[in-house]
């Protein structure tokens, strides 16, 4: 019988107290937000066989029978009448066993075998808490080839509670997000990699095909841990003798090639028969997201209070710093690690969202925490071989450090930290605070998605800023039959020939540099037909490269036009969150109808925040 090591112990225990939070509480929707879009392919494919989403009905129903999202972003409209998933199917296969159980017990049970009720919302919680447990076994496997049972125990004991990747496993259905996958399989893809250098054997290269080509499939972006294998066990700086090496094993490597290609291949298959093109950009429906390499957001990432990784995530210094020991002692395995560390971050801190919506900490570096385990076993390592009383000071930081980690992922699931929105001002508020009622909501960031009529309602709080007025007296004409008979004023006119009006455009670095800005676009309006037979709109938005986002428009109804006479409109536009400084703000008027509208006196201002 094989002895357990300490490991092992630490192990389970970890392993119980994920259990304990995943099992004490369901959450009220387990497939909402990205998780419904990434599944869609499942239900679509095997019951509805739509997978074009053609039956739009059919979604709509299903929002309206289990509320999984307030918007439906999760696929893209066609002019063919498909819609086209925002997110590529490898998370989809990755639920596919969960889903065909739940899809058995719906059967086997009476709930209704639909994709999403309460069978197969159980099935795909429990079932990615099997991956999270098959992940961290792989992962503990892996460390104790290269460090001893205490270190490794050190290790899954500060990875798991000492940062953030409990609350994004095992908290409110979270388990169900990639990043809990990608944890998955990045650990096996470290063990193929390991096995297959040790062995040189076809089966791990198989392996390393299926899980990377699985990774890249999640998120394309993990294409880049295909360096792991590449570039394992090689010292130093030595690709010379590595090209020979895989050379040599050139059966191996195209195998894994191969095998990457084949899976990536059924991507470009989905979008070839949705779309008629076998590439295509699905997160192309929002210009204001998008990959910015040559303006990454590095510091934001690492130190913003709004989602800072070292912020709330402190104990991860140590792994960074553990590259310097990493260097000297493990010099065969870090090229591979350290290289695929620093191109994987830069590309997560290059996507333009880079806070990531609502998470703690930055959660699109979990899968990371797989190889970022060796830098930090290096450093522990280092400091233990210093004397007793340091490796003891240094073990109780890191205590320290995770009793924090614990603390601050509490205050985040009770909403005193807030997951978009947090600020110098509000962290310090908060920090290390237990009463809720200590966060204001003027120490936040602004809400996105408040009213700016609202926001404006206290007065005091702005500074304003005439950006443009226009009263057309030197290139509009008069009325005929002008209602106003003391004020004949030159115009412009709104026509079935000439029905919009761009009148303005200006980039936010010019509009502001405040956090926001919010647009009034003032105007007196003359509506010679039936309001409701000629509706006009107003429309504010912002431009990226010529493709706009964040539009809002308003279309002014018999309530607030009457027609045959002057009227006064006006629409607030709160700014969004631009995707660069030199993205130009627009606003137009727009004419729907046949009859003849006037505009005349248009006012745009912005209004600053004070501070």
């Amino acid at each position: 019988m094989i002895k357990k090591g300490l490991s092992f112990y630490t192990l389970v225990l970890v392993l119980l107290i994920l259990a304990l939070n995943i099992f004490t509480v369901i959450p009220h929707s387990v497939l909402s937000w990205d998780i419904f879009g990434y599944y869609l392919y499942l239900p679509f494919t095997f019951i509805y066989n739509d997978l074009g989403l053609k039956d739009h009905a059919v979604v709509e129903q299903i929002l309206a029978k289990y509320h999984n999202t307030p918007t439906f972003y999760q696929a893209l409209p066609m002019l063919n009448g498909n819609w086209v998933m925002k997110y590529p199917m490898g998370m989809a296969l990755l639920y596919s066993p969960w889903f065909f159980t739940g899809h058995m017990i719906s059967l086997l049970t009476g709930y209704d075998a639909d994709g999403f009720s309460l069978p197969y919302q159980l099935s795909l919680l429990y079932g990615s808490f099997i991956y999270t447990g098959v992940g961290l076994f792989f992962f503990r496997k892996s460390l104790l080839k290269y460090f001893d049972e205490f270190i490794t125990s050190i290790l899954l004991i500060v990875l798991v509670f000492g940062t953030n990747f409990m609350l994004h496993t095992s908290i409110h259905g979270q388990g169900l997000m990639s990043h809990n996958y990608l944890f998955f399989v990045f650990s096996l893809i470290l063990w193929f990699t390991i096995r297959w250098h040790e062995t040189l054997q076809i089966k791990y290269s198989i392996g390393l095909g299926i899980t990377i080509g699985l990774s890249a499939l999640s998120r394309p972006t993990e294409i880049l841990v295909l360096m792991i294998p590449l570039l394992w066990n090689m010292p130093g700086i030595q690709f010379k003798k590595r090209i020979q090496f895989l050379l040599k094993n050139w059966k191996s490597i195209g195998l894994m090639l191969l095998i990457i290609f084949i899976i990536g291949f059924f991507q470009l298959i989905y979008w070839k028969q949705m779309t008629g093109k076998f590439l295509f950009n699905s997160y192309g429906g929002n210009a204001g997201e998008g990959m910015e390499f040559l303006h990454p957001y590095l510091m934001e990432v690492l130190f913003s209070f709004r989602k800072g990784w070292l912020i709330y995530t402190p104990v991860m210094a140590f792994a960074l710093a553990g590259f310097f020991t990493m260097y000297r002692s493990m010099k065969n395995l870090f090229p591979a690690i350290f290289l695929f560390f620093i191109v994987s971050f830069y590309v997560i801190a290059s996507w333009s969202c880079w806070w990531y919506a609502d998470c703690f900490s930055q959660r699109a570096v979990i899968p990371m925490y797989v190889m970022l385990a060796f830098p930090f076993g290096s450093l522990l390592t280092y400091v233990r071989g210093r004397s007793n009383k340091i490796f003891a000071g240094f073990l109780m930081l890191l205590g320290i450090l995770l009793i924090f980690n614990i603390f601050q992922s509490w205050q985040f699931l009770n909403g005193m930290i807030h997951p978009t929105r947090m600020t110098k001002k509000a962290y310090a508020a908060v920090f290390l605070q237990k009463n809720k009622s200590v966060i204001k909501n003027d120490l936040l960031l602004i809400d996105r998605n408040a009213n700016p009529t609202y926001l404006l309602q206290d007065s005091s709080k702005y500074t304003l800023k005439q950006l443009d007025f226009q009263d057309f007296e030197k290139n509009g004409h008069f009325i005929k039959n002008n209602p106003d008979t003391i004020n004949l004023t030159k115009v412009f006119k709104l026509s079935e020939e000439n029905c919009c009006f761009l009148k303005f455009e200006i980039p936010y670095e010019l509009l502001t540099n405040k956090e926001y800005a919010i647009i009034r676009v003032e105007a007196d309006v003359l509506v010679t037909g039936n309001v409701m037979t000629n509706p006009l709109l107003l429309g504010m938005n912002f431009e990226h490269n010529e493709y706009p986002y964040s539009e809002r428009i308003t279309s002014f109804d018999s309530t607030q036009l009457i027609a045959g006479q002057w009227n006064k409109v006006s629409m607030d536009y709160l700014t969004p969150e631009v995707r660069r400084p030199n993205d130009r703000f627009q606003t137009n008027f727009y004419l729907k109808g046949k009859a003849d509208v006037y505009l005349d006196n248009i006012r745009i201002t912005a209004y600053e925040p004070t501070y």
